[in-house]
């Protein structure tokens, strides 16, 4: 009897250990959202400054969208990690800064290519950050 009575006290500690890793991991992936959201619109606002519609569109949909779909619901615990085909297309980074099919860059300054760059190299791999089991 009293190895029940010491495992019961066991077992509630290592549930209530588990609700607190899983609300750890919940803030956490609010927070990426949010990141995720914030930088959306930063890009965004390169996007409005775009004097070619097509640069605007690419921006919008490729960079600022995809961002903030990878950085929020496409990070889901337990998932494989990897991001949908058209998704991480759509965060390659030539599909932003150029490639050699492209027949111009976006109006952006040095500084805010390598920014968003960075930016949506980071969405890419956001997914695989989260533990999976």
């Amino acid at each position: 009897m009293s190895v029940l009575l010491a495992a019961e006290p066991l077992a509630e500690d290592g549930e209530q250990a588990q609700r607190e890793r899983q609300r750890a991991v919940n803030e956490v992936l609010a927070e990426a959202g949010e990141v995720g959201r914030v930088v959306a619109g930063w890009v965004r606002t390169l996007a409005a400054r775009q004097a070619e519609g097509r640069h605007c569109a690419v921006l919008e949909r490729a960079a600022a969208d995809a961002i903030e779909r990878a950085a929020g619901r496409e990070v889901v615990p337990g998932g494989d990690g990897q991001l949908a085909e058209e998704l991480a297309y759509d965060l390659a980074a030539g599909v932003v800064t150029g490639s050699r099919y492209a027949q111009a860059l976006a109006d952006l300054v040095m500084g805010e290519r390598i920014a968003l760059v960075a930016t949506m190299d980071a969405a890419v791999t956001a997914g695989q950050t989260v533990p999976y089991r």
